[in-house]
């Protein structure tokens, strides 16, 4: 009995030698710490100029500091809009008199209806408002991420990345291989948003949040980021009247609606994305100049 606990001691130590850089591994890769910056201002929070929501093509289209006006970025990867309104409640109230809410609109705003990543939401949001919740998840993200299956996979895959085969780089045959794979994927979204009526609830949520900025005085306005005319290519008008504009227009929102999808200006300069439909930082930038300006347009950031 004495040498079995021996052994078994023996393994246990072992596993946890194992687990101990695997742990680690999750903890420091890109997709863990994909929260850092509204982390960051949940610590230290200030008065800002601009909050903007939504999925990644927001998260990576705005940068505001050159302009000189402070920004909140409360947009992450493949963000339901329900966690828009979550997160525009919670940080809402450090928006200053007159400040400004970017909701981006995205081919995936209505047909997104399952948030598949809920441990992003942990750090930056009170408990009663992650659905599902599940304190033993909660906790096991926080302090062992290693034991998340989902939390290991993303890191591994981001690792693997640079090992793709030629005709999965984003940029492969100027950027078609990448477009046209990221349009089954939403195609296959809508549809299942279509089967489970899901795109009425994500309608529904579009006007509360349009609706619950006015009450609060906000200024909102709705945005389509840039995309690569290989992206365009796929999602082009007859598409994004489905997947989209159809139901933005049964909305009858009225507020303003700055739509670059299709700009000239981006459509057809690599230098200004990282794959077909995200901007890198040059392009960011650029993108974020021109929306400043146009909101002034529009009569907002009076004050700026």
């Amino acid at each position: 009995m004495k040498r079995f606990f021996i052994k078994l001691t023996i393994i246990i130590l072992f596993v946890i030698l194992l687990f101990i850089p695997v742990n680690q591994f999750v903890k420091n890769s890109y997709d863990y710490n994909i929260d850092n910056a509204i982390l960051a201002f949940k610590e230290n929070p200030y008065p800002v100029d601009i909050i903007n929501v939504g999925a990644s093509h927001s998260m990576y289209g705005y940068y505001f500091k050159p302009t000189g006006l402070s920004h909140l970025d409360l947009a992450l990867p493949a963000q339901t809009i329900q966690y828009d309104f979550k997160l525009l409640r919670e940080y809402g109230k450090y928006l200053k008199p007159g400040g400004v809410v970017i909701v981006s609109i995205s081919q995936i705003t209505f047909a997104n209806f399952e948030t598949k990543n809920i441990g992003n939401y942990y750090r930056i949001l009170d408990r009663t408002e992650i659905e599902p919740f599940s304190l033993i998840d909660y906790y096991s993200y926080l302090y062992l991420p290693g034991t998340n299956s989902d939390s290991f996979n993303s890191a591994l895959s981001r690792e693997l990345r640079k090992y793709r085969w030629n005709s999965h780089q984003p940029w492969a045959n100027n950027g078609k291989n990448y477009s046209g794979r990221k349009y089954e994927r939403v195609e296959a979204q809508y549809k299942e948003a279509v089967e489970n009526n899901s795109i009425e609830q994500n309608m529904k949520q579009l006007k509360e949040i349009v609706d619950y900025s006015k009450e609060k005085g906000y200024q909102v306005i709705l945005t389509m980021e840039p995309v690569h005319q290989s992206y365009q290519e796929y999602f082009n008008e007859e598409v994004m009247n489905r997947l989209v504009f159809q139901y933005l227009k049964a909305l009858k929102l009225d507020v303003p609606f700055l739509n670059y999808m299709n700009d000239p200006r981006f459509a057809n300069n690599k230098e200004y994305f990282s794959n077909a439909d995200h901007l890198n930082s040059k392009g960011r930038k650029k993108y974020s100049w021109i929306v400043y300006k146009d909101l002034k347009k529009v009569g907002y950031l009076q004050g700026g």
